[in-house]
């Protein structure tokens, strides 16, 4: 790994050694202890004290500024005072002379402006002044807009000064200057010039109160000059003191932050030296891995040497490159995922070459190079783990076969018993005991028998699926446990087969051993149902099997050893009926009672077995149904039903076909489609076509069974409940299903005439029935008792051999112009 990578991680983590490695985030404590501020934080302290400086300098300089320019604004206020006075004196005595009006509009004028600055005075000096009219009063008064409230300021913030306090008293007193100016002014007005001598004493009283203002007006000037010298000054000299005093704390503090920052800088240094030493020399493997992808950032010394890790290689990798068992990473990455950290997980891992060892895992998420990163630290426990294994297989399996031993068989006896419990499966037990093992071990010594011996485990272990288990309990005995069979038929398969591998001879030194076996069976839960009763059971049976002549084997019950014997050899010739067509079907016809006519036919499957000649479906269908041949033998009749079909249509019969449906034929999955495809195939419409199931498979109807009927409704086809009253006689099984048919059982039919509750219950359907739209059809009609009967009771059809016997295909189409009258006549 890179050495910049390796100086980025011991920068970001501090971390100790006590049996694991720990990684502190930025908040945890400095290796050594300090207590001196982060290193990233003195800069930016010192760069915001400077900046707190510069902006108190830019403030104390703007503020200056500020007063300055109000200052100047004040002279500036004053200067256009003292010059509307001189005016009002100049051309109030002009017009004492020429007595041009001109004159006395520029003397009102220059008033106006010594008017507006005692107006605005005035209202400043009351307690509540009204600012508008004082600024409205300096505009009056020749200060421009702009200076108004810098004026406005200077005035409030000099209000108590001595000085300023004498201009205000010099102000006050020009006014009474200017109150006399203003009554010459008014008598100047009012006089008519025909006295010399009086215009003349008015125009002396103007230079009289004239020299009075002047005097005022170059003591208010004088005034104003000091304040503003001695304002300067003060700003300037406190300016100074202020920018001395911050800049001398300024480099103060900087130079105490400097030395902290040098002497933290070199404890630094000395914690990721010793940190460096610390990782580098871990006895633990180290590796950081990004959290999104787990690709690998850093590994120290010892998780190189462990990985067998090429440093070019090494950034390409992942931690999930170095997992034997996907099951152990999924279960690694979801204790990540639920808690955020891994603690002492057992994983299974190889290094860059695939050599596999386990090791212990802790992983811990941290930030590394700005990433969201785990800190994986890892132990080595391959030794261990070994031994542990060494230890269980030594005391769970046989040495000299390496086959499980009792102990192990006895432990997944055990599980496969809770497991078939809680599944409602089944399994079964062989017990396998070597015919003449004893004659070879004896003639041709034990080095022979065990040789035998692992000969037979070896090919034991061929006649089994991947998922059962073959043990040896001792001696010459091995078990073998089949689980999840589809019955007694799949376990005489694996017994077959092990009889067969058994019987084959064994070359040894030369030499050939010949042997066979004995097997017993014993089946969970009917033979037993714990592991001790299982295993003697199977123990039982073989015997049974020794007294029958060996080399073969035995049920532990003799009655269904037999009948699966029997079972397994029917079983095979039904498989193979399709396909030599031993298959045929014949056709009971069903009358409407109302027309007499023929309303449907209902295919009836029957077996030419070479063996025992023509077998009902009672004989057959069930052992069809177990084992799952009754879904092609279904398709075969649906198939040629409707060809069937076909030809009586072109022969000009009109006529519904009826087919049973069986209940494994109901949960196909792929039923839908492949009726569709059948009636496409034949050109039939789904409306001449009636599914009869029977009432007992519509018992407890689950969702998927009403989808696939509601779905043949759509297609036209009619629903029948077949054998009704062979049940629980309910019609509300009905309720919420598409049904369109209820065929009433042969067994109530028959019935009718003689058993009233009987009738009761064919009335009551038939009655209920007609409400819900439901045609009723009475099954296995045979005397006109019967016939009468059903029809009293409100029945819409029938069928039975009073009207016809079943028929062949070719006699079906003669039904055309038949009807039930004259067919049971002829009958």
């Amino acid at each position: 790994m890179c050495a910049n990578a390796r100086r980025q991680f011991l920068s970001t983590c501090h971390c100790h050694y006590e049996g694991e490695i720990l990684l502190s985030d930025s908040h945890a404590k400095p290796l050594l202890g300090s207590r001196v501020l982060p290193a990233g934080g003195r800069p930016v302290l010192i760069v915001w004290l400077f900046g707190a400086i510069v902006v108190l300098l830019l403030g104390l300089t703007v503020y200056s500024s500020q007063l300055l320019s109000s200052g100047h604004a004040f002279i500036a206020a004053e200067s256009a005072w003292s010059k509307a006075q001189k005016d009002a004196v100049f051309y109030l005595t002009r017009y004492a002379t020429d007595r041009a009006e001109g004159d006395f509009e520029a003397y009102e004028r220059a008033m106006r402006v010594i008017e507006g600055d005692r107006r605005a005075r005035l209202e400043f000096q009351k307690g509540g002044a009204d600012m508008s009219a004082v600024r409205k009063g300096l505009v009056e008064g020749g200060v421009h807009p702009t200076d108004v409230d810098g004026l406005v300021s200077l005035y409030g913030r000099l209000d108590g000064f001595a000085p300023m306090d004498y201009v205000r008293s010099l102000w006050e007193k020009s006014d009474f200057h200017i109150d006399g100016l203003k009554r010459v002014a008014r008598e100047l007005r009012e006089d008519t010039g025909a006295d010399p001598d009086r215009t003349a004493g008015l125009v002396r009283d103007v230079h009289r109160i004239n020299t009075g203002l002047k005097l005022l007006a170059d003591d208010f000037a004088q005034t104003l000059g000091e304040i503003q010298r001695a304002a300067q000054s003060l700003l300037t000299t406190g300016i100074l003191i202020i920018t001395a005093v911050l800049l001398i704390g300024a480099i103060s503090f900087s130079r105490r932050f400097l030395a902290q920052n040098a002497r933290l800088q070199q404890t630094l240094t000395e914690s990721e030296s010793q940190l460096r030493q610390l990782v580098e020399t871990a006895p633990l493997p180290l590796i950081i891995v990004r959290a999104s992808d787990q690709k690998l950032l850093y590994a120290n010394e010892r998780a190189q040497e462990q990985f067998a890790l090429d440093p070019d290689r090494a950034p390409t990798l992942t931690l999930a490159d170095f997992y034997v068992e996907p099951e152990n990473r999924a279960a690694v990455a979801e204790a990540l995922s639920r808690h955020g950290s891994v603690r002492d997980a057992e994983v299974h891992l190889k290094d860059a070459s695939g050599r596999q060892f386990w090791l212990l895992l802790s992983a811990q998420p941290i930030r590394f190079e700005g990433m969201v990163c785990l800190l994986v630290a890892l132990a080595n426990i391959d030794h261990r783990k070994r031994m542990q294994e060494e230890l269980r297989r030594r005391a769970l399996h046989d040495p000299l076969t390496g086959l499980p031993n009792r102990a192990l068989f006895m432990e997944s006896l055990g599980r496969a018993i809770a497991q078939s419990r809680r599944r409602g499966s089944r399994f079964s037990v062989l017990f396998i005991d070597l015919d003449r093992f004893k004659e070879v071990n004896d003639t041709m010594g034990h080095p022979a028998g065990d040789a035998l011996l692992r000969a037979v485990a070896q090919r034991l272990g061929t006649a089994v699926r991947q998922s059962d288990l073959v043990a040896r309990l001792g001696g010459d005995e091995f078990v073998i446990l089949v689980e999840e069979h589809g019955g007694p038929e799949d376990v005489m398969i694996v017994a077959q087969k092990a009889l067969s591998l058994l019987e084959r001879p064994v070359t040894i030194d030369w030499r050939e051993a010949e042997i066979s076996g004995s097997i017993g069976i014993a089946s969970f839960p009917e033979d037993g149902a714990d592991v001790e009763e299982l295993v003697r059971n199977a123990d039982t049976a073989m015997y049974q099997a020794k007294e029958r002549g060996r080399n073969n084997f035995q049920f532990y019950s003799e009655e269904l050893n037999r009948l699966s014997q029997h079972r397994f050899e029917q079983e095979k010739r039904v498989r193979g009926a399709i396909v030599r067509d031993e298959f045929f079907l014949e056709y009971q016809p069903e009358f409407d009672l109302a027309s007499g006519k023929v309303a449907a036919v209902e295919a009836l499957l029957r077996w030419r077995d070479p063996v025992s000649g023509v077998v009902m479906p009672s004989d057959f269908m069930p052992l069809a149904e177990e084992s799952g041949t009754v879904t092609a033998i279904g398709a075969w009749v649906l198939h040629r039903g409707l060809r069937d079909l076909k030809g009586w249509q072109a022969a000009g019969l009109d006529v519904m076909l009826a087919v049973n449906l069986s209940a494994r034929q109901i949960q196909q999955h792929d039923l839908i489609d492949e009726l569709k495809g059948l009636l496409a195939e034949h050109g039939i419409a789904g409306n001449k076509l009636r599914l009869e199931i029977k009432e007992l498979t519509l018992m407890g109807h689950s969702e998927a069974v009403y989808r696939t009927l509601r779905d043949l409704t759509a297609m036209g086809v009619q629903i029948a409940i077949d054998n009704f009253g062979s049940g629980y006689s309910s019609l509300g099984l009905v309720r919420g299903l598409p049904v369109q048919v209820v065929k009433i059982d042969r067994s109530l039919v028959s019935s009718c005439p003689s058993k009233r509750e009987c009738a009761a219950i064919v009335h009551a359907a038939a009655s209920m029935a007609r409400v819900m739209g439901i045609r009723v059809v009475a099954e296995g009609v045979e005397t006109e008792e019967q016939r009468r009967a059903v029809v009293s009771l409100g029945c819409d059809g029938a069928q039975g051999y009073l009207f016809a016997p079943p028929l062949d295909a070719a006699r079906v189409v003669l039904l055309k112009e038949t009807t039930a009258t004259t067919t049971a006549q002829a009958t």
